[in-house]
């Protein structure tokens, strides 16, 4: 099976133009915050609340489907987002900074997750079947490359912090996603661009209504319980984790952070974490591929869950873990992140059965991004009442219990 260089390229910079503003807006905007004196409440909630347009994406993608091509779409979508960057980058500087950066950034995160819609549309018409397959792990691989650049590249770019620094780093995020969408205007090849074949002959008979109805149908009693329980609380430790451990690495020593500068937290955080994180998730789809999703749940959850214990070590340890060893707790964590979520995808591939496929997955996981966005919103208020990052991190992995013993029941279940 041949693959032009062509192919290569758009495949490579469509889904590295996926990972890019997911992480400037989850991530790289905890950090621009936080710089910019904002309490650890709201340096972690506007990130969280910000990932909506995610979460809802499955309800205005018919919309996507049925206007205009893929194609378009996708280069719409990313000169809007290089717009919207600009727009923030101006503003930082001013006295309505806050604003800006908060308006643009909804805006930007509803544009890239409108983008996200488009571009899994274009690589299922632009693919045969078998190319697809083939494709799938480079597409994630180019996908946590747009998040290790963001997570990385683009924060160690801000090292000091300041409104100037960001400025230029949030230009250069612009700079960038309009190269990409003119360089997709020479790279992505035209495609028949027709709906897919259930909802070909009629699309406004499929409605939002008989899609959810067919969930419920398949999905019932002790099942959708279970089901529901899983998916809230599978993650629900990383969830409290992931804002906090953040503002915690780039705290002053003083209120009990790592006190890092926004060089040290890319090339730990952004650059070996993405990269154990990545390495991880490879391991991951090869052991299940493998072994089954039986045989490794329960490695795998404790994998992601355990591994939380090193931040513990860490708050206490303060200022006296080494480079290396936080460099090390990092890296390990991160790939125990990218092992265990391995797991967990493969769940709710598993859960995405009958008619809607691809509409029952959007739900399941429309139904994932709101078990992450609450706790995830909440956290930073939670540690700022708690005064301690210690006592936070301790309170983070008791919270990953559920999700432990919910991945028994499930192994149980299937032995029976």
């Amino acid at each position: 099976m041949k693959h032009n260089l062509r192919t290569w390229s758009w495949v490579l910079s469509a889904n590295f133009g996926e990972g890019l503003p997911y992480t400037i807006i989850n991530v790289m905007l905890v950090a621009l915050l936080a710089d910019m004196g904002c309490s650890n409440g709201t340096s972690a909630m506007i990130p969280s609340l910000l990932a909506l347009p995610w979460m809802w994406k499955f309800l205005w993608s018919p919309f996507v489907d049925t206007r205009s091509t893929k194609r378009r779409w996708m280069l719409a979508m990313q000169a809007a987002m290089a717009v919207i960057f600009c727009a923030i980058a101006l503003s930082l500087d001013g006295p309505w900074w806050l604003p800006v950066v908060v308006v643009g950034s909804a805006l930007a995160a509803t544009a890239s997750a409108t983008y996200d819609v488009a571009c899994d549309g274009y690589y299922m018409l632009a693919l045969p079947p078998q190319q697809q397959a083939f494709f799938v792990g480079i597409r994630s691989t180019a996908y946590r490359l747009g998040m290790l650049f963001a997570s990385g590249c683009l924060v160690i770019l801000a090292k000091d912090g300041t409104a100037g620094a960001w400025q230029r780093t949030f230009l250069i995020a612009a700079a960038l996603l309009l190269l990409l969408a003119v360089a997709h205007k020479f790279l992505l090849p035209k495609v028949h661009d027709v709906a897919e074949p259930e909802q070909e002959s009629s699309d406004e008979k499929v409605g939002m209504w008989t899609v959810w109805r067919s969930f419920f149908q398949l999905h019932r009693g002790c099942e959708l319980v279970f089901m529901l329980c899983f998916i809230l609380f599978y993650r629900l430790g990383e969830a409290f984790l992931s804002k906090v451990t953040i503002l915690f690495l780039k705290d002053d020593a003083a209120n009990g952070g790592m006190g890092l500068d926004n060089e040290q937290y890319g090339l730990l955080y952004g650059t070996f974490g993405t990269l154990a994180l990545v390495v991880g998730g490879i391991v991951g789809g090869i052991c299940i591929s493998r072994w089954g999703l039986r045989r490794c749940l329960i490695p795998m959850v404790l994998s992601l869950d355990i591994p939380d214990l090193l931040y513990v070590w860490l708050a206490d340890a303060g200022r006296d873990a080494g480079f290396v060893q936080l460099g090390s707790c990092i890296a390990i964590e991160q790939f125990g992140y990218g092992f265990g979520f391995t797991a967990f995808t493969v769940y709710l591939l598993e859960c995405a059965k009958g008619p809607f496929l691809t509409s029952h997955y959007a739900i399941l996981t429309a139904l994932m991004a709101f078990g992450l966005m609450i706790p995830s919103t909440l956290s930073g208020y939670v540690q700022d009442w708690l005064n301690d990052y210690a006592t936070y991190f301790v309170m983070a992995c008791l919270l990953t219990l559920p999700g432990i013993a919910l991945s028994v029941w499930y192994v149980a279940k299937k032995r029976e």
